[in-house]
C-alpha cells in the first residue's frame, strides 16, 4: 500500500554505503530502506538483493539499470560489498558517476576504506551511513538502552551479567532481551532473572567457577561445577575447559607480576577482547605461586582422568578442585 499522506518523506539518495561494526544498526538501516521502497511503490517487486561474494558487479549494474515496476524506485541491495575485487569496485564507481534517477544502489558490509574510490563515489552520488558498535566499556549501558526499548529496566549488575553471557555479540544480546521481554513482559530485571532465563554456556560457567576459585568461595565453586555437569557436558570436557582457562590465567598472572599489562598479555594468548579483559581482571585475585601449584594438581588430574585412576571422572574433578582451592588460598 502506498505511503500515507502527510509529511513528505526525505528523498531517497541514488546510492548508500551502509557499514560499520554495529550490526544491529546496520541491519535496522537496511530494513528501513527496504520498507521505504515497499511503502512508496506498494510492492517488493522493486527490490533486488545480491551477495558480492557470489555475484560480479556487472550483474548488479544490470539490475540497477532496469526500470522499476510502476512509478517507484528500484532498490538494488548488495551484501558483503568488501568481497569485491578492485575491478568490480571500479565498475560500480563508473556507474555511480551518472546513476539513473529510477534506481537506488545500497551497498552493505565492511571492508571499504575511506580512501578508496568506491567510498568516495558513494559520498558524491549519495550517502555513507557508518555505525560503530559501542566500546566495550559502554556495552553494558547499550544493553540497558536496548532493554529500555522493550520496557525492561536492567540493573547495572544485570546488564553486566548479560554481557558476560553473550560477550560482544549484539545479535545474541538482542535475542536474550527479546526472550526476557517474552517471559517478564516489562519491569525490573535483576541478575537472578538473567541467570534463570538466559542461556548460560559451559564456557561462561567456567568463568563463574574461576571467579569463585579466586574468591575462595568453596560453595560457589562446587555449585558451578554441579551446573556444568548437569548440562550433560562430559566430565572430561569440563576438566579440559577448566585446565585451559587456568593455564591462560597462570600466564597472565605471571605477566602481571613481571610488570606487564594484563590485558595485553591476555590478548597475546589469542583471546578476543572481552575474554582478554575478563582474564586480566581475574588475574588480580591470584599469585603465580598459587596458579603454578594449581596447574600441578590439574596435571595430575589429567593423568587420572586418562586412565591412571579407576575413580569416576566427576569425583576426581571435585577432589582436585578442593585441593586447588586450598593452594590458591594459601599462596595468595
Amino acid at each position: 500500500m502506498p505511503a500515507k499522506a502527510g509529511k513528505k518523506p526525505k528523498r531517497l539518495e541514488r546510492a548508500y554505503l551502509i557499514t560499520g561494526s554495529d550490526e544491529v544498526k546496520v541491519e535496522t538501516a537496511v530494513a528501513r530502506l527496504r520498507q521505504r521502497i515497499i511503502d512508496d511503490s506498494g510492492t517488493d517487486m522493486n527490490i533486488d538483493i545480491f551477495d558480492a561474494s557470489v555475484e560480479p558487479a556487472l550483474t548488479v549494474i544490470q539490475a540497477a539499470s532496469t526500470l522499476p515496476f510502476g512509478e517507484g524506485v528500484r532498490l538494488v541491495l548488495v551484501k558483503d560489498v568488501g568481497a569485491w575485487n578492485k575491478a568490480d569496485k571500479d565498475v560500480i564507481v563508473s556507474f555511480l558517476a551518472d546513476p539513473p534517477e529510477y534506481s537506488c544502489l545500497a551497498l552493505t558490509g565492511r571492508g571499504i576504506r575511506r580512501n578508496e574510490g568506491l567510498f568516495k563515489a558513494v559520498e558524491e552520488a549519495g550517502q555513507v551511513l557508518a555505525y560503530d558498535a559501542p566500546r566495550p566499556s559502554d556495552f553494558p549501558a547499550w544493553v540497558q538502552e536496548q532493554g529500555g526499548r522493550r520496557h525492561l529496566r536492567l540493573s547495572a549488575e544485570a546488564a553486566s551479567r548479560l554481557v558476560t553471557l553473550s560477550g560482544s555479540d549484539q545479535r545474541a544480546v538482542i535475542g536474550e532481551l527479546d526472550k526476557l521481554e517474552s517471559f517478564l513482559g516489562a519491569g525490573e530485571v535483576g541478575v537472578e532473572d538473567i541467570d534463570r532465563l538466559c542461556w548460560v554456556s559451559p564456557e561462561v560457567r567456567i568463568w563463574d567457577l574461576t571467579d569463585a576459585l579466586g574468591a575462595g568461595d568453596r560453595k560457589a565453586v562446587f555449585l558451578h561445577l554441579e551446573q556444568l555437569l548437569a548440562d550433560r557436558t562430559a566430565p572430561a570436557a569440563v576438566f579440559f575447559s577448566i585446565a585451559r582457562h587456568m593455564r591462560n590465567l597462570a600466564e597472565v598472572v605471571e605477566a602481571r607480576e613481571r610488570g606487564e599489562d594484563s590485558v595485553t598479555a591476555a590478548g597475546a594468548l589469542g583471546l578476543k577482547p572481552y575474554p582478554a579483559r575478563k582474564v586480566a581482571a581475574q588475574s588480580g585475585n591470584f599469585s603465580s605461586a598459587g596458579t603454578r601449584r594449581a596447574m600441578m594438581i590439574l596435571s595430575g588430574l589429567d593423568a587420572d582422568i586418562k586412565g591412571r585412576s579407576e575413580q569416576r571422572a566427576d569425583l576426581l574433578i571435585e577432589t582436585a578442585l578442593s585441593r586447588v582451592i586450598e593452594v590458591l588460598q594459601r599462596d595468595r
